[in-house]
């Protein structure tokens, strides 16, 4: 029952900032929090939602019941609903149609309404600055607070719900005698992840002047404050995938931040294309090792690097044996002890099957391609841009990460709000872009601009 009665509460809250301030406020101040601060935990009813499950109903049933405009339908959209779609149908083919309904409930409100809900807010390219703002501002404090774990080994995220649910995640995840923090995301290559998306949403801002004014008592500005802190929350989460998937991130804006982007990008994919090999090799010999030798040699990368490596070759016999529909969530057998599956793309396959896996990677690949073609019609120094190129760099983040780790919890959402964002900006005709970067340009007439730290 107190289950319940506190997921209920962010949607309550939700419901009352919505009636008194609009839908807007209550995305800003009560959704977003409620993702970014609070772990994912579910009441035991039907649907099993979360607290930024509740909170984001009220937000939808508000927005859309007082919008007039016609949805514009594109391929994003159709390929995330299928996305959600096979997901359920792969959920009740293994587990029964109870089992596959409720997931497409909980689907509908963790993915699809937040979703539905940013894409349409972000057609005010001003409310997109709020939206970052709020974004990098939470992860800033999760890091900030997060202090105290790195330093007493004990995570007040979780703390503050001991005893009302079951412990949840690796609660002895240290590393080089430091305790790796994992905030209110799970594991610590999670909120690794959270922090390099972090890190990129907040250099878009210093790119585009915002929060240039300095902190006060403090001689730096509050965007370059949030980077600081962010890339000091990534290197206590000392998480390795993360940390080269930001690299790779970094590497796709030095490309479109050059002065000839389109010289730029042909050197970086003849680079990419001429180090392939080398570097899979390279990799290959490092993880072609056993776990268990590099645990005891106290190499604690190297064996995370081989317990990876192994996944895929011992794995791949259960996709080819259900290449369809998948196992079903937590349906696969658990082979040589290797719970863990530490690959997105493999999870995704042996969870919910091929399909599924193919629209996952279209997503990965199709958004980014709408997002060059964007990027490369507009200004090179214009704030459009700029969001375009910042974009592209967290998807790469992200795709390099999927390797390394699952996407789940937080990272899996704000995976779809990216989505969300990247289809809102691209949206607009070429015709368009002149406003666009207007509007981007001007956040100070924004009217939340001063909820903002």
């Amino acid at each position: 029952m107190i289950q319940t009665i506190l997921v209920a509460i962010p949607g309550l809250l939700a419901l009352i900032v919505c009636i008194r301030y609009g839908p807007e406020r209550a995305l800003l101040d009560v959704y977003l929090p409620a993702l970014m601060l609070l772990p994912i935990l579910s009441w035991p009813i039907s649907g099993q939602l979360s607290f930024a499950g509740t909170a984001v109903l009220p937000i939808a049933a508000f927005l859309f019941s007082k919008k007039r405009s016609r949805w514009e339908w594109t391929s994003a959209d159709f390929l995330v609903i299928g996305y959600l779609l096979i997901r359920a149908v792969a959920e009740g083919m293994n587990k029964g149609y109870g089992l596959g309904q409720n997931l497409f409930i909980q689907d509908a409100c963790a993915i699809l309404l937040p979703y539905l809900v940013v894409k349409e807010m972000l057609q005010d390219r001003t409310f997109m600055v709020a939206f970052v703002k709020r974004i990098v501002a939470l992860l800033v404090f999760v890091a900030i607070v997060s202090i105290y774990e790195t330093r007493m080994g004990y995570d007040l995220f979780k703390r503050a719900f001991e005893g009302i649910w079951p412990p949840e995640g690796n609660t002895d995840n240290f590393r080089f005698h430091f305790k790796r923090i994992e905030g209110p995301y799970g594991h610590a290559i999670l909120a690794g992840l959270m922090m390099a998306i972090g890190y990129r949403l907040a250099r878009w801002l210093d790119w585009t002047g915002q929060w240039s004014e300095r902190m006060w008592s403090l001689p730096i500005s509050k965007v370059r404050f949030c980077e600081l802190w962010l890339v000091l929350g990534s290197i206590m989460t000392i998480s390795v995938g993360p940390w080269v998937a930001a690299a790779g991130g970094t590497m796709v804006v030095g490309a479109f931040r050059a002065r000839n982007r389109k010289r730029a990008l042909t050197l970086l994919a003849l680079a990419t294309a001429l180090l392939l090999l080398p570097v899979y090799s390279a990799v290959h010999d490092y993880v072609s090792v056993d776990p268990l030798a590099a645990d005891a040699a106290g190499n604690y990368l190297q064996e995370d690097s081989a317990y990876r490596g192994k996944l895929l070759p011992l794995y791949l016999p259960l996709v080819e044996e259900r290449q369809a529909w998948g196992w079903g969530r937590n349906g696969h057998p658990v082979l040589d002890g290797m719970t863990s599956i530490d690959n997105a793309y493999l999870n995704i396959a042996l969870t919910f099957g091929v399909y599924a896996l193919g629209l996952f990677v279209l997503l990965l690949i199709w958004t980014p391609i709408r997002l060059i073609i964007f990027e490369l019609k507009s200004r090179g120094d214009s704030p459009a841009a700029s969001a375009a190129y910042s974009l592209l760099a967290i998807y790469a983040t992200i795709a390099i990460a999927c390797a390394t780790v699952w996407l789940g919890g937080q990272t899996e959402i704000i995976f779809f709000l990216l989505v969300a964002s990247s289809d809102s900006l691209v949206s607009k005709q070429s015709s368009d872009l002149t406003s666009t970067d207007s509007a981007l340009e001007t956040p100070d007439q924004f009217a939340f601009r001063k909820v903002m730290i």
